[in-house]
């Protein structure tokens, strides 16, 4: 399977919540975790974390009414929870993309691109909270940077987009 029908979604350079906002009738940010936890190896290698170090990790589902869209799973790391970024520990059910697409400091590195099937991590995560998914899921990640008095304040947002995001016109 190719990322054909979810190449519009996966390129989308601009904030996901608000193009998600202006295609659902109710958008919604469910929790699904937030706790202190250890990020997965490759998720520490590209924020420059010692391994097994500790980090906010944040998961929600980007829902439409009940149906869900897209599974978002966030690496905060302590160190950047800091000046302007101290309230994302706190977002509850706000999305993220509002707090990082509305500040001009916040730089986006370009965006990874990854087929993920059954045997990996984040869909094993997902698999948690929908049934039947297909044999393989797309997802993207990127990093953010806030340009601040502060140094090394990055965020990594990964997002697993579910075929009813396919849906959206």
């Amino acid at each position: 399977m190719n990322s054909g029908a979810y190449r519009q979604w996966l390129i989308e350079r601009g904030s996901l919540t608000k193009r998600l906002q202006s295609k659902t009738k109710r958008f919604q940010v469910t929790p699904l975790s937030v706790h202190d936890g250890l990020p997965y190896l490759d998720e520490s290698a590209l924020l420059g974390l010692v391994p097994h170090h500790r980090a906010l990790l944040r998961d929600v589902m980007l829902m439409d009414d009940k149906q869900a869209l897209v599974f978002a799973h966030s690496v905060l790391p302590h160190r950047s929870l800091r000046g302007a970024w101290r309230g994302l520990s706190r977002l509850g059910n706000k999305p993220l993309g509002e707090a990082l697409f509305t500040d001009p400091r916040v730089l986006r590195a370009p965006l990874q691109y990854k087929k993920i099937s059954r045997n990996h991590l984040l869909y094993q995560q997902v698999a948690q909270h929908i049934d039947r998914l297909p044999r393989v899921l797309w997802a993207r990640r990127s990093i953010f940077q806030l340009n601040s008095a502060y140094q090394h304040q990055t965020i990594m947002v990964t997002e697993v987009f579910l075929p009813a995001v396919l849906a959206l016109k």
